[in-house]
């Protein structure tokens, strides 16, 4: 009897899913990649949209702030394109060789026996590159990103369609004192969209009560503590509010959650150890 209760302890670890933002949190902000996406993103606008070069830092910059994505906010706003088309543009020319091997992080992640899943706004090609550039393939269970949460049905439009669309001033909108007229909504889901993370762990099978969320951006984070997921700030040293911890590194994961570990470790001593006299497995 007692070593039934031990054993119902350790298959009911505090949580049992970690869920990762890939850019800017596995691989530190410093590899420049970030900056690489901006401008590839500004010269779609320019090269794709036919937007006044002069005007789009200002509107990637209310697009970004407001919507999550700039991409979210141009489709908002009413611009039509093909998504992967976009996708090709802005992560098909980014300097991945900056990212090396990461066996630091492959070897921390590796030896957590709890579920690990990626959540992205960017595509599926990108997530892929990533992971293969840094050496972390096989450590996530699954890729939630932009495919998953917006269907490819919808990613494409006629030429008529881009012809007769019709655009919102987002700069007069904020220019104007008297700015009462609500800002169009985005078709699109990503974070920090409540809903569109919601979404994400319902298809991904995700307790949040029994989740740890770690992402680089103040807003994805606060959203992620709002819908009740235990959160991490990664990249600053400085908690703060929405955050649960912060990290000024992922690989300083284990130092900030040596519980995860113990946890593990418990369990194994417990499932494996000699007092155990029927077969066990154990689905990781």
């Amino acid at each position: 009897m007692e070593f039934e209760g031990q054993y119902r302890l350790a298959q009911s670890p505090k949580y049992d899913c970690l869920l990762f933002d890939l850019d800017d949190t596995l691989y530190p902000f410093s590899s420049g990649i970030s900056a690489h996406c901006t401008m590839n993103i500004e010269d779609y606008m320019l090269e794709k949209l036919q937007i006044e070069k002069e005007n789009i830092p200002d509107i990637s910059n209310i697009l970004y702030k407001h919507y999550g994505t700039t991409m979210a906010g141009l489709r908002a706003i009413g611009y039509k394109f093909d998504y992967d088309e976009y996708h090709s543009f802005v992560h098909g020319r980014l300097p991945y060789d900056k990212l090396k091997p990461d066996l630091v992080l492959r070897h921390l992640l590796l030896s957590l026996p709890i579920r690990k899943v990626i959540f992205t706004n960017g595509d599926k090609i990108h997530a892929a590159k990533v992971l293969n550039r840094m050496g972390l393939e096989g450590c996530f269970e699954g890729i939630i990103c932009f495919e998953t949460l917006n269907p490819p049905e919808d990613s494409s439009f006629s030429e008529d369609e881009i012809a007769e669309t019709e655009i919102f001033d987002i700069l007069g909108h904020f220019s104007r004192a008297d700015a009462n007229v609500e800002l169009p909504k985005s078709p699109l889901l990503c974070k920090p969209s409540e809903d569109a993370m919601i979404q994400a762990l319902k298809i991904a099978n995700i307790d949040p009560q029994r989740t740890i969320f770690f992402d680089d951006s103040i807003r994805n984070i606060a959203a992620g503590k709002r819908i009740g997921l235990h959160t991490v700030l990664v990249g600053k040293s400085s908690r703060i509010k929405g955050a649960d911890q912060a990290l000024e590194s992922i690989h300083n994961i284990k130092e900030a959650l040596p519980e995860l570990w113990e946890e593990a470790e418990k369990s194994e001593e417990i499932l494996y150890s000699g007092k155990v006299s029927i077969e066990t497995s154990v689905t990781a």
